[in-house]
């Protein structure tokens, strides 16, 4: 339990430090860009690299990867035609309401969380190569597509895209088991060990610069709803439908209640667009997450 609670602890501690550094102006405004920029071209893309090249892909292929993957795309997608629909968002919007309720915190919470409640940190590794490989390229790639972005087609946004570049690069060293030099490999992981840090910190100084407001809009209750309940929900269904059962069961379930991951904040900041949308929703998920896996852990335990 203690190696959960001290995930959630960093995640806080690194985040109100960098509110701090915002609020008492030791950095100045351009801080939070920057600090964006360099974990979204440099920083995750070697996260993912390390990451992709080192894991065990036999663990992408398993009853609860199915379920955990089919609950956070139907409920993000369910997400994005309802924000359009009823709230009139565009493309961009619709892509980043989809990140904001689908694209889960697998790594820095969701390794304890697995330690803690399914017993092995292992049952995270699925989640985190699902979406680093094809979840967050894809929509990422509408992004670049979208009028925020470059107005690049689908295609050739997925393929250029640096989280893509980074993807691609670890799988290739993971395949073919070629292990780079030092002088390269050295540079490569301490990059790697930039990205998280520089996501939180930006993500504090943006609740200084700019604060939730008092009062959440109805797009962002929508959207924190989808992402703390309707995503574990739809994962019961779906698993139970498919006849899944036992640990597998519990491990799709309690992925799936992880809460939203801040490198969707970076590509907020990245595309100017769903900035407190986002927020709010990364913020208040990881709050109500904690008691919602407690429970998912007990009651399918």
């Amino acid at each position: 339990m203690w190696a959960a609670l001290e995930g959630f602890a960093t995640i806080g501690i690194v985040i109100a430090v960098g509110y701090l550094l915002a609020r008492f102006s030791a950095v100045d405004r351009g801080a939070q860009k920057a600090l964006g920029d360099v974990a979204f071209v440099i920083g995750q893309p070697a996260v993912v690299l390390v990451a992709v090249s080192g894991a065990d892909l036999d663990l992408l292929v398993g009853p609860h990867v199915a379920v955990f993957g089919a609950a956070c795309v139907v409920s993000g997608v369910g997400f994005a035609v309802v924000s359009w629909r009823r709230w009139a968002s565009g493309r961009a919007e619709g892509a980043m309401g989809y990140l904001a309720t689908s694209y889960v915190n697998a790594g820095n919470l969701g390794i304890p969380v697995s330690a803690f409640v399914l017993g092995d940190p292992a049952w995270a590794a699925p989640a985190i190569l699902l979406q680093v490989l094809l979840l967050q390229p894809s929509a990422v790639a509408v992004l670049e597509s979208s009028p925020v972005g470059r107005g690049r087609s689908v295609v050739r946004s997925f393929g250029t895209h640096p989280l893509v570049l980074g993807g691609l690069t670890g799988l290739a060293l993971n395949l073919t088991g070629w292990q780079p030099p030092p002088v390269l490999w050295g540079p490569t992981t301490l990059l790697a060990d930039l990205g998280i840090p520089a996501m939180l910190l930006a993500f504090g100084m943006s609740l200084h610069a700019s604060p939730l407001p008092r009062h959440l809009s109805a797009r962002s209750v929508a959207a924190i709803a989808t992402k703390t309940v309707v995503v574990p929900a739809v994962a019961l269904l779906i698993g139970l439908a498919a006849g899944v059962s036992g640990a597998s069961l519990r491990a799709a379930v309690v992925l799936a209640a992880l809460p939203t991951a801040q490198v969707v904040f970076v590509h907020a900041i990245r595309y100017g667009v769903g900035l407190q949308l986002v927020q709010a929703t990364t913020l208040w998920s990881t709050a109500l997450s904690v008691p919602i896996i407690v429970a998912v852990g007990a009651l399918l335990g």
